[in-house]
């Protein structure tokens, strides 16, 4: 345990409207939690060489805005010329596309809930499961070292990076500070949360000498092979190759974190009950507010489970 001392697809569109969403919570907000992926979505839309094309810059710069990161930041000892000089930066872009997503239409009908039978059919498909074999087989040795150290199962880390980023190959095309200066600038249900974030991804590069142009995520603005949100990025990432920090985009980092988030929102280390309102189930909750979500991950993780014992005769996991 010394690793934790610290520590869409367009159907869904339709089924389950962003504006219909609650309030933020877990690694995303609340108001994606219908969808299987954050990064999901992305697979809809434009590369991101498109999107920057389209994309336009605001007539006159966002004062509030900048004001409102500015005092989230106060007493962070990051310089405000840093801050200032990220928020000039000629790639800094408004994407429409992403307003649009979050934004109520006056003639939109109430969403229609999706089903779990739907959504399992969308999500715990047979090459997702055959893909998540490949995953765990091919990074066998680290997913079991963390498991051991955390007391995480490791074919529930598998199934939540299947579920979130397909195994790291859908994180997402937009810049995180984009996608976040476009939320707060031009949806205001979601600004005072979006400031926050953009606040966070400031303390988070800053910090580590990155710039806040450079990170790339979803749409909402989570990124990384888990798609953590830049706050839950600065409570819960974890530098596990002791590389000097924590990256999302490297495999000991991102399931590490993942782990760590977990453990930090009640998983019961070594548990193997995996049932409803189970530890497991409540952190997986924890992660996603959404029962679908957590249904899903766990019935990947049992396809996986069965899969790999029916394919190599290994002895399975509970």
């Amino acid at each position: 345990m010394r690793l934790f001392r610290t520590i869409v697809p367009a159907v869904l569109l339709a089924l389950a409207p962003l504006a219909a969403m609650g309030e933020e919570g877990g690694v995303r907000p609340d108001f994606l939690n219908s969808f299987p992926g954050i990064a999901d979505i992305d697979d809809i839309m434009r590369s991101v060489e498109d999107f920057d094309k389209s994309s336009t810059q605001p007539e006159t710069p966002s004062i509030d805005v900048y004001q409102t990161v500015l005092a989230n930041l106060q007493g962070s000892g990051i310089p405000e010329n840093f801050i200032k000089n990220s928020f000039s930066d000629p790639n800094v872009r408004i994407h429409p596309e992403i307003t649009d997503l979050m934004t109520p239409k006056p003639d939109q009908p109430p969403p229609t809930p999706i089903s779990y039978e739907e959504y399992k059919k969308l999500i715990v498909t047979p090459k997702r499961i055959a893909d998540g074999v490949k995953f765990y087989g091919k990074n066998k040795e680290l997913l079991e070292k963390i498991s051991a150290e955390s007391g995480v199962d490791p074919l529930i880390l598998t199934s939540l990076i299947g579920v979130e980023t397909t195994y790291g190959t859908n994180t997402g095309k937009y810049r995180v500070f984009n996608a976040l200066y476009t939320i707060s600038n031009t949806v205001p249900r979601r600004a005072s949360w979006a400031a926050k974030e953009l606040a966070e991804l400031l303390k988070l590069c800053s910090r580590q000498g990155k710039d806040p142009l450079s990170i790339y995520g979803s749409y909402a603005g989570a990124f990384g092979f888990g798609q953590f949100m830049p706050s839950s990025y600065n409570a819960y990432a974890v530098d596990y190759d002791k590389d000097g920090y924590a990256d999302l985009y490297a495999w000991p980092d991102a399931l590490a974190s993942v782990a760590n988030y977990l453990i930090r929102h009640g998983y019961q280390a070594g548990t193997a009950d995996f049932s409803a309102n189970s530890s497991v189930w409540k952190a997986l909750y924890a992660y996603n507010h959404s029962s679908n979500y957590v249904n899903s991950i766990l019935d990947l993780r049992l396809e996986i489970r069965n899969s790999r014992t029916a394919a190599s005769g290994v002895v399975p996991l509970p």
